[in-house]
């Protein structure tokens, strides 16, 4: 995994008119295709509710485990989720790479009706103060449900249920002119990072010795 993201960043690197045509295909004279779509505008400010439900489903699994056996399976992947928010979507996309990295939103360029110039990828800009284009946080939120592929006994389903809902914001953000293909792409590979970061710390070895659960499928 390591691998292929050092080969996007430099693909990304070498050729950053990449963000540039896919940010182009959605947009029109009229603006980005889904900005102003009351629906999606509705989904990107609800969507953080999302990552605060899960944190909150966690701590009350955490809490519950105590007083009712049956959750007792269920309390060490809780935990660990609850750790994948933290670190992924909140502590490594929000707050080191989003309010630091300093490039500017699709929107806000001047190939796309704003006034502030292009960045790519992995470059650190000043055309953006905070809250920033990269990386995608929506996305991340999505991607999270791929920390359960590192605790679950069905990875697979996991893996491809974290890909599909991540990617599905990542396109809606795009199409509103919140971000870069490469914001999403690499909002994955930060997800991914803390998750399996995490499942490495709670079983160095990778041996997988009994999944985290007897509870997730």
């Amino acid at each position: 995994m390591a691998v292929s993201a050092l080969v996007l960043a430099a693909v990304f690197l070498a050729f950053p008119q990449l963000d540039r045509l896919s940010s182009a295909a959605l947009y029109r004279p009229d603006g980005f295709l889904l900005r102003g779509s009351a629906v999606f505008d509705f989904v990107h400010d609800y969507v953080g509710v999302l990552a605060w439900l899960g944190a909150l489903a966690a701590l009350a699994i955490l809490l519950g485990a105590k007083r009712l056996p049956r959750l007792a399976a269920w309390r060490r992947p809780a935990a660990y989720m609850l750790l994948v928010l933290l670190l992924g979507p909140g502590l490594l996309v929000n707050a080191v790479l989003k309010d630091h990295w300093g490039r500017a939103r699709p929107v806000q360029t001047v190939e796309f009706g704003g006034a502030a110039q292009f960045t790519p990828a992995w470059v650190v800009s000043d055309q953006c103060r905070s809250n920033c284009s990269f990386v995608c946080g929506d996305a991340s939120i999505g991607f999270s449900l791929l920390g359960l592929a590192f605790v679950s006994r069905r990875p697979r389903r996991w893996l491809a249920a974290g890909i599909l809902l991540g990617g599905g914001l990542g396109l809606m953000r795009m199409a509103q002119g919140g971000h870069f293909l490469s914001d999403v792409i690499f909002s994955f590979y930060a997800t991914w990072f803390a998750a399996w970061l995490l499942a490495r710390l709670i079983d160095p070895l990778g041996t997988r010795a009994g999944r985290l659960d007897s509870g997730p499928k």
